[in-house]
């Protein structure tokens, strides 16, 4: 069967770089493509697609299949790619579309329905006899539950959500004082709102197997990942293939993917992850993603194929011999080594607190070995209801210090200005020596973790010295904070108001903004006008113009930037007010919880750095604040004289 009898139009259910890729490759493919978005201000992938449709129903709309398949009718796609994320795992949605006679590019229903749920997969994996960590057949219940489970394997034990995903959902826990408060963040980032228990592995890798299946029983793999640099679970560099894995255990590993692929007739792109404890040779099942991952990347350069167009074709009924793949010919490929670095909008100096904003300026590497992933350009706004990824750096070259030499250069040369990132972050960790004797058994899951205040000590350095280099050659007068709007002392704006009122005549108010004085836009900014009208009657007027930003709080009192007071309780990053925790009035001691914030399906607690009495609260659940917005303002607890 050839591509070219294929007549198809897909819609890809997704957005950002991951949207891009499958666009291109649908192109290439020489389909027609629909690319959908939620939000004006995040439209960067339909620039490569044929058609674009707005979503209705905010970011949320990409989890709503019906929405999503309403678009695909009215639009006549014969096909819809979910990508990773979103409904790319939901059963429902790929029922949804086959029942409506639209073909689900992944994994059959039935698949998707053993192994996307993590506490099927697990039992999956035990009847087809691959080595799984003990842990509980159901969800739990109850914080005595868990517990008990403690008590019973030892701590540390990990908590996770059945159908959790990037590191949301999946905490450790070390001590069974911790249960209460660590079950309900699990909860909360659980779409299901269930949660399972494991006894935690530890001193383990991360090392994942890319498999490819088709419809006609066949299945491979393409080699393996490892995915052990991780901060909270969610990973930070991957490397293909897994390095420090002796290949007798490396070909268990791979085996063991193969026989979970063919025990459920697995007919797709997927990867069959594992707990590696290489010092005594075992491995654990961890779960299956049904889906294309993020980290395919890797697992291409190695072996030279597109996997998203293998994805796509296998879906419409080739097989894998037809496309010149077979488990031979991946075998004996020529080794070559791929990393790839994830650059997100965060700020590792402050927590990895997201970044939100226009993106002013963008320049990525190139030569020989080098691939970027990315969605982001000039004038792009990185919104704060989506994953905080902006691009993919991957290099490859024949072995691993090669390859790092080219991932370094390759980061120094990438420049992003508008937002934060963690560049300087990952260019201290693919250069620290403990990660660089990645071959060793140190490099572990929580191996990032303890390195994290040295490495952020180390950024903190590189930005210095650059930060002092840019200095010295930069006229400072001129330069302003970035924010979506610039405004520079100096500029002058003109602005012209046409009324709209048909049976008024027509007049023209001209608006002239100069003289800035105060400029920290949105919140303030102050400046002279000089007012203006084609009205015979308006000689013009010279006024001053001071602008803040203000919104509604909880109790109709005007929220405001924390200025730093040790009462006020900021919060660190822009995102879902999900619970708040106090009231007013009441009596708290420094270290309580005060509010619980939700950016990209992440909680994180907040708390008191001071003991006192709350003495007003600026934002309820449910409310979207921005970094930096005075949640709850605490009165400083004074000791009696008497």
């Amino acid at each position: 069967m050839t591509t070219q009898n294929h007549n198809v139009k897909l819609l890809v259910a997704n957005r950002g770089e991951i949207a891009i890729r499958i666009l291109n490759c649908a192109r290439e493919l020489g389909f027609e493509t629909i690319a959908v978005y939620s939000d004006p201000a995040d439209m960067s992938h339909t620039r490569f697609a044929d058609t674009k449709v707005q979503l209705q129903g905010g970011p949320l709309a990409f989890l709503k299949p019906q929405a999503l398949l309403d678009v695909a009718k009215k639009c006549g796609a014969t096909a819809v790619h979910p990508g990773y994320g979103f409904l790319s795992e939901s059963a429902e949605f790929a029922k949804l579309c086959a029942d409506n006679g639209i073909l689900f590019v992944g994994p059959s229903v039935a698949s998707i329905d053993q192994v996307g749920d993590k506490l099927s997969a697990r039992q999956i994996a035990l009847n087809a006899k691959i080595p799984v960590a003990p842990g509980t057949k159901e969800p739990v219940r109850s914080v005595d539950e868990v517990r008990h489970f403690g008590k019973q394997y030892g701590y540390p034990i990990m908590l996770k959500a059945r159908d959790g995903g990037g590191g949301r959902g999946i905490r450790m826990v070390h001590k069974p004082e911790d249960v209460e408060s660590v079950l309900q963040r699990c909860i909360n980032e659980s779409p299901s709102k269930q949660v399972f228990v494991e006894k935690a592995i530890v001193g383990a890798k991360h090392i994942e197997i890319q498999i490819l299946g088709d419809k006609h029983g066949s299945v491979v793999h393409l080699k393996d990942r490892d995915c052990s640099v991780q901060r909270r679970f969610q990973k930070i560099i991957e490397i293909a293939p897994s390095v420090g894995i002796l290949p007798a255990l490396r070909a268990k590993i791979q085996q063991s993917a193969i026989s979970l692929a063919q025990y459920i007739q697995y007919d797709s792109a997927g990867t069959v992850e594992f707990l590696v404890t290489p010092g005594d040779e075992q491995y654990y099942f961890l779960e299956v993603n049904p889906r294309i991952q993020v980290e395919h990347t890797i697992s291409e350069e190695i072996m030279g194929l597109d996997i998203v167009r293998s994805q796509i074709l296998v879906a419409l009924g080739e097989s894998l011999q037809g496309l010149g793949i077979s488990q031979s010919k991946i075998d004996n490929a020529p080794p070559m080594v791929s990393i790839q670095a994830r650059i997100c909008a965060e700020d590792p100096q402050k927590e990895n607190m997201l970044s939100v904003g226009k993106v002013i300026d963008v320049e990525f590497p190139m030569g020989q070995g080098v691939r970027v992933d990315t969605w982001i350009h000039p004038g792009a706004v990185v919104l704060p209801h989506f994953d905080s990824l902006l691009a993919k750096v991957i290099v490859t070259a024949e072995t691993f210090p090669v390859a790092i030499q080219k991932l370094k250069r390759a980061l120094q040369y990438t420049v992003i200005e508008g937002v934060k990132t963690n560049k300087d972050f990952l260019l201290a960790l693919i250069q620290d020596e403990q990660f660089l004797h990645n071959d060793t058994q140190d490099v572990t899951v929580l191996f990032l973790e303890g390195r994290i205040p040295h490495l952020l000590e180390v950024s903190r350095q590189a930005l210095g010295r650059t930060t002092k280099a840019q200095s010295s050659s930069a006229d400072q007068s001129t330069i302003s904070q970035p924010n979506s709007l610039q405004f520079k002392p100096g500029d002058v704006f003109n602005i012209e108001l046409t009324s709209t009122d048909k049976s008024a005549s027509k007049q023209v108010h001209s608006i002239k903004v100069q003289d800035i004085s105060t400029n920290n836009f949105p919140d303030n900014f102050n400046s002279s006008i000089e007012v203006a009208s084609s009205s015979a009657n308006s000689l013009g007027s010279k006024l001053q113009l001071k602008l803040s930003r203000r919104s509604a709080a909880a109790d109709s009192a005007l929220r405001r930037k924390a200025i730093g007071e040790s009462g006020e309780v900021a919060c660190p990053i822009s995102g879902m007010i999900t619970e708040v925790s106090v009231k007013a009035g009441d009596k708290i001691e420094a270290g309580q919880e005060v509010f619980v914030v939700s950016a990209m399906k992440m909680e994180t607690v907040i708390k008191a750095s001071i003991s006192g009495r709350v003495k007003a609260i600026y934002a309820k659940a449910n409310e979207l604040v921005d970094a930096g917005d005075l949640i709850v303002e605490i009165s400083e607890q004074k000791e009696s004289k008497l």
